[in-house]
């Protein structure tokens, strides 16, 4: 036999879980817009009829329909969906980083509307051809001679600009390197302090057969963890006490409360290197911007000269082409002015029969003198100490001949169409001119790789996010529903209750009348 007033408990128990549902989806609907929230429902089972006593126990009739209990609030949530989208997303955000870091160099070269050439270099390069030419009208003029050492001061400004601009793009990128390395750390801990917080609660937030986890910290700790995987790739494990172990880079960087650090370290040469606090290994990434940043912050191309150095055509890389156009600058200028042996009337010669050149590009050292011995680079590309004294008169082969056929040796060899480049592991043959249109050739095809990767894998982010917030996400017209669905649930509980009512009336005041 049911107890008298069992029906009440059973309407009561319907009544207060679809009055939580109510306040559940009235909550997913105030957070609809709200950044990283997961969205929530009350968990709902039907009331565990209790056994009768006895050596066999059962079940009996009388004590069926109970009602329904609200075990707790929980987040609907994929953990499938959050891997897959942390992994598209460091992919994405490894492309991007790599694409602004090689824009940044382009920006080096693009002095205007034209980005498939180096208008700077291009224009310096034709200032010397009109001054030479200028020069070939009067081969002993002092004053053409001056315009022509002006044209070349004007050259190894521009390369000397290049090369001061690109290690600005080196020190601003590494820099921002190291601001990432800080967040990420600053990450890291902020996910180890929420496990501890996480943890803590959910243990003690357990009553009996209800129990709730703090969904809204969960969400801040999702929110990290997004983040967390823009910068490198990680794989986060859900532990039974609501933690979560966080691997990273293949290195374990989150367990319970505790977590490891990045150190950012710069080497002399000028590569960088992160390397965990705990073990003190490299940090070596396989998706992310931390990977992106050491990539193309330390990549030579093929010249790789030490284990900091990478493969990449990163800033390194277009550093050793301005390099390797300078001192190919400086190889035929300096090779095309010979000495005068006034005694002989011709060029003057060393004991083997060689001529003797003058030099006219040498390399800028750091006393501010000049050097013909020290390699010249970009940086330190000038013309030489001999030819700032003498002036115009050092370009001069022979001031009692009218023969320009030295300096238009200068041009013939400038616009030489077998010239061969060699620079650092890669050679290339064709002009000047044609050389460092093939530098930025590279780049821009470097660029629209980059591009049209990140485009790819935005839109596989995307469909994974999309899918994820079908999921999570909070959808206006299914909680509509569900209001509808809950209130209309309430209100039949209610009803329940009322009719309970009457039938206890019938029993206790008309029976037996």
């Amino acid at each position: 036999m049911r107890p008298t007033f069992m029906g009440f408990e059973t309407a009561k128990t319907s009544i207060f879980a679809n009055q939580k549902s109510i306040d559940i989806v009235g909550n997913n609907l105030a957070n609809l817009d709200t950044n990283g929230y997961t969205r929530q429902r009350v968990d709902r089972v039907s009331v565990v009829v209790a056994s009768s006593a006895g050596r066999v126990s059962q079940n009996r009739v009388g004590l069926m329909g109970q009602g329904v209990e609200a075990l707790g609030v929980s987040q609907l949530r994929d953990s499938y969906l959050d891997q897959r989208f942390r992994e598209e997303y460091a992919n994405t955000a490894y492309h991007n980083e790599a694409t602004d870091i090689l824009k940044d160099i382009q920006s080096v070269f693009d002095d205007g509307n034209d980005v498939s050439s180096m208008t700077g270099l291009t224009d310096a390069m034709e200032k010397i051809f009109d001054s030479i030419q200028d020069f070939a009208q009067d081969p002993t003029s002092s004053t053409t001679a001056n315009i022509v050492m002006s044209a070349f001061v004007n050259m190894t400004q521009v390369l000397n600009q290049l090369d001061s601009k690109l290690q600005n793009v080196l020190e601003q990128q590494s820099s921002d390197m190291k601001v990432t390395t800080d967040r990420v750390n600053q990450l890291l801990q902020q996910v180890a302090q929420l496990n501890k917080t996480i943890s803590d609660q959910d243990m003690s937030l357990l009553t009996g057969t209800e129990s709730y986890q703090p969904n809204e910290l969960l969400d801040e700790r999702n929110l990290i963890l997004d983040e967390l995987a823009g910068y490198g790739d990680i794989q986060v494990t859900q532990k039974a006490d609501g933690s979560v172990d966080v691997v990273m880079g293949g290195v374990s960087v989150v367990t319970g409360d505790s977590f490891n650090t990045l150190n950012y370290v710069q080497h002399d040469d000028g590569t960088v290197a992160l390397t965990w606090r705990n073990g003190g290994e490299n940090a070596q990434f396989t998706s992310g911007a931390l990977k992106a940043d050491l990539e193309f912050i330390n990549g030579r191309g093929t010249n790789v000269q030490s284990s900091n150095e990478t493969p990449q055509k990163g800033i390194p890389y277009y550093r050793d082409k301005i390099n390797t156009y300078a001192n190919a600058m400086a190889y035929v200028v300096n090779h095309s002015i010979p000495e005068w042996d006034a005694n002989k009337g011709a060029p003057a010669t060393d004991a083997d029969g060689n001529i003797i050149y003058k030099t006219l590009l040498a390399a800028k050292q750091d006393n501010g003198k000049t050097s013909n011995t020290i390699s010249i680079t970009a940086g330190n590309i000038t013309i030489s100490d001999e030819w700032r004294a003498s002036g115009g008169d050092y370009f001069v082969v022979n001031p009692d001949e009218a023969d320009p056929k030295y300096a238009q040796s200068i041009a013939t060899n400038l616009t030489q169409s077998d010239f061969t480049f060699k620079s650092f592991g890669e050679t290339f043959t064709g002009t000047f001119e044609e050389f460092s249109t093939d530098i930025v050739s590279t780049l821009g095809s470097e660029i629209s790789y980059q591009q049209n990767r990140a485009e790819a894998t935005s839109s596989v982010t995307n469909d994974f996010l999309a899918r994820r917030d079908e999921v999570s996400g909070v959808s206006r017209d299914e909680e509509t529903a569900n209001l509808l669905q809950y209130q209309k649930s309430f209100e039949a509980a209610a009803r329940v209750m009322n009719v309970m009512d009457e039938l206890l009336d019938v029993i206790i005041n008309q029976m037996g009348l």
